[in-house]
Parts: C-alpha cells; sequence; structure tokens
C-alpha cells in the first residue's frame, strides 16, 4: 500500500509597522508593510498580526490610553464599509485585527483602503471626546494601506431547517392552573451565535390547516443546554413588534415573522388548542439564521 505524506503549514503572519508620531514619520521607513499585501477571507475568521515599532526599531506601546481601530474604506466612494476595534497585546507593539466571518459577510471582494488609527481622551476623564491620529504612514504620506477581500473559503449560505409534522417531539405541559396539555417542541436550532451572523437577525414562516393553538419561541445562551425545555436553560423569546406567543385560532395558509437577538440556540413550542375538538395542522415550520 502505498501511502504519500503531505505537509500542510499554517503561518501567522506578523506585519511590521514603523508607528508615526503627532504627525508622520520623517524617515518614511514602512518598505516591509508597502511589500507585504493583506487578504481576508469570506467564510472564515481571520486574524491579521501587526507589529508597531518606534523609529529604533523598538517596539513601540501603543496600549497607554489608546485604542486602535481599524477602517476599511471603499476606494470608489469613499464609504466605510466596516470599522472594527482591534485588540492590543499581548506584547508590547502587538496589535490584533480580528475580521470574522461575519464582519466581512457583506462586504464584497476586491481590493479596500484600510486605515489603522489610534485614539486617545482629548481630555483625561472625560468621555466622547477623542484624538484620531494615523498609526501608519507609507513613503508618500499616504495613510491607507491596501486589503483584498476574497472568496477562497466562502460557502454558500445553509438551506433553511425544515420542520414537518413528524419532527416534533411530543411532550407534556403544564400551565400554572389547570390540566396538563399535550404539546410538541423541535430539536435545538443553531442562532446567530453559532453561526457568527454579524446581524442576528432570524426569520421563521408557518404554514397552517386550519390550526388552533400556540407557537412558542425559546432561546438560550449556553453552549450545551438540556434538550428538554426548562427555565433553568431556556427562557422565552419573541417576534420583532410583538410581546406575547404566537396565537391562531383556526387559521389556513402562511405567515411570517423576523426577530434579531445573538442566541447560541433556539426552540419551537406547540400548544395545540384543547377547547376545540379539532385543532389542526401545523403542516410546516420553515427557520431561516
Amino acid at each position: 500500500m502505498d501511502v504519500t505524506f503531505n505537509k500542510l503549514y499554517l503561518y501567522d503572519h506578523v506585519r511590521q509597522l514603523l508607528a508615526v508620531g503627532d504627525t508622520f514619520c520623517p524617515c518614511k521607513d514602512n518598505a516591509p508593510m508597502n511589500k507585504n499585501p493583506i487578504k481576508a477571507h469570506k467564510g472564515i475568521d481571520n486574524k491579521i498580526i501587526f507589529r508597531v515599532l518606534g523609529p529604533d526599531r523598538v517596539p513601540f506601546d501603543v496600549s497607554c490610553g489608546q485604542q486602535v481601530y481599524a477602517r476599511l474604506m471603499d476606494p470608489d466612494n469613499r464609504t466605510v464599509v466596516l470599522e472594527k476595534l482591534c485588540r492590543l497585546g499581548p506584547a508590547k507593539g502587538i496589535v490584533t485585527l480580528e475580521l470574522d466571518g461575519g464582519d466581512i459577510a457583506e462586504v464584497a471582494p476586491g481590493l479596500y483602503n484600510m486605515v489603522m488609527i489610534r485614539t486617545a481622551e482629548f481630555v483625561s476623564g472625560v468621555p466622547d471626546y477623542y484624538v484620531e491620529k494615523p498609526l501608519y504612514s507609507d513613503m508618500n504620506d499616504n495613510v491607507a494601506m491596501e486589503i483584498e477581500i476574497t472568496e477562497q473559503a466562502f460557502k454558500a449560505p445553509l438551506k433553511s431547517i425544515v420542520i414537518e409534522p413528524l419532527n416534533w417531539t411530543p411532550d407534556l405541559f403544564i400551565p400554572p392552573t389547570g390540566p396538563v396539555i399535550p404539546c410538541f417542541y423541535t430539536e435545538r436550532i443553531p442562532g446567530a451565535r453559532v453561526l457568527n451572523h454579524i446581524d442576528s437577525v432570524h426569520s421563521f414562516s408557518t404554514y397552517t390547516q386550519n390550526f388552533t393553538g400556540t407557537l412558542e419561541m425559546w432561546g438560550s445562551l449556553e453552549e450545551t443546554p438540556d434538550p428538554y425545555l426548562s427555565n433553568a436553560r431556556w427562557f422565552k423569546i419573541y417576534p420583532s413588534t410583538m410581546s406575547q406567543d404566537i396565537q391562531f385560532v383556526g387559521y389556513t395558509g402562511t405567515q411570517a415573522w423576523t426577530f434579531s437577538a445573538n442566541f447560541m440556540w433556539l426552540k419551537f413550542r406547540l400548544i395545540p388548542s384543547t377547547a376545540v375538538l379539532d385543532p389542526g395542522v401545523m403542516s410546516k415550520l420553515i427557520v431561516r439564521t
């Protein structure tokens, strides 16, 4: 049996930046940065690491009362497409820009200008007033570097989750007063936090046939919550503009709702009404996260 081994290499590219002062660096020496193109890939999380040096080539401390932002701009219309706070440290002079897959999900592939900006309070202890200074300039006093957004790791959107009558798990609902009522719940559904979506918008639609009953939504922030619904692990959530569960009264047709929240997991619970002889059927529940 012929076995061929291939090596895989994973490089953490550390890009060296020569920090500018209150104006621009007189030595104009950012040649290494100019020759090191930056790429970020849609569909995955990207980590871009900079090592900031002073004119004496000693790591430059940018963490003292300052924050560093990366601002991506469309070179054609000068609009800001993304602004992200960078992480400073752990070593002196290290600035890490983390562009998550959700951050650039709606950014079209192509070339963009990126400006590294360090901010500090204009007056110490007075919030909301800041001084913005460039962290980098090239040999021509340009403060923008070039970054390419690619689709090398881009994946097609996930399919909608379709829940049909056989996909519901039977259970018993115990109301505060009155008898126990039969109900049904879904398996846990990945939320925006699991999928790392930037806007956290969820949408779902129902198709019912003469259905009378209640549809509840539940969410969880835990990574591995109990499979069964419980107030200790799950909590109620509601569609946008609503403050109560969804009620159906002999309804036949399709309805849709949206809500925005950053949950780990979602569940739906269906409680058919016991006040009618035939509560009807929820033929389909379609969930899009």
